[in-house]
């Protein structure tokens, strides 16, 4: 596979947390978008029958038959000073993609986690990234973005600026020119519509929507 093929598009990236079980983000995987795995979780995704366009990171957890099979499509990065998640959001971002969705992130182990949900505010990604789990959507916003969502979706809005003043529409509890004290103090707001709007000047938040539930 040509490693130029997919530049400057949309990208699947899956990390080797849990593999998903809820239809949304199952739905996301089957789409026609390059798939780009974190190491080990390529194993998972060939146990889902489908194959990877490129697989990222340290390559100490896939078997030396799987790098024989793809080694057209893989990207080595030793940084130990980083993980295999945010190696390859730097990498993705670095190779044009425009939108990164990340599956797979969360489970297992607790720490890891949070470090990957926070991960995505304290480094200054430029590119759109969201993060789905099996329970809700996280998503970047830098200064200003507007949400699909339906009314009484859960929400929750994360920030570690306190100086950073956010103003917002369509929720239950609104924000004009707020700031955010603590890490939870943006939590268990609700949609009053089907969309919603944040707005942060000079700063970037990190929207979480839950899943409607079925």
């Amino acid at each position: 596979m040509n490693k130029q093929n997919h530049i400057k598009c949309q990208a699947i990236l899956l990390a080797n947390g849990k593999f998903p079980k809820h239809p949304i983000p199952l739905k996301i995987l089957d789409e026609k978008h390059p798939i780009i795995c974190c190491d080990g979780s390529a194993k998972k995704l060939l146990n889902y029958g489908k194959n990877p366009a490129f697989i990222i990171g340290d390559l100490d957890s896939i078997t030396n038959k799987m790098k024989l099979e793809f080694s057209n499509c893989l990207i080595p990065i030793k940084n130990q000073r980083e993980n295999d998640l945010r190696k390859s959001i730097n990498w993705i971002e670095k190779n044009g993609y425009k939108k990164i969705t990340i599956l797979g992130a969360t489970g297992y182990r607790d720490d890891h986690t949070i470090g990957n949900i926070f991960s995505l505010l304290e480094f200054n990604f430029k590119i759109k990234i969201d993060l789905i789990t099996d329970y809700g959507i996280f998503s970047t916003c830098n200064n200003y973005s507007e949400f699909k969502s339906f009314i009484g979706q859960q929400v929750s809005i994360f920030t570690t600026d306190k100086k950073l003043k956010i103003t917002s529409s369509n929720l239950k509890y609104g924000l004009k020119n707020k700031t955010l004290d603590s890490i939870y103090a943006g939590t268990l707001n609700e949609s009053l519509s089907e969309k919603f709007s944040i707005h942060c000047v000079g700063g970037r938040t990190l929207i979480y929507r839950c899943h409607k539930l079925s």
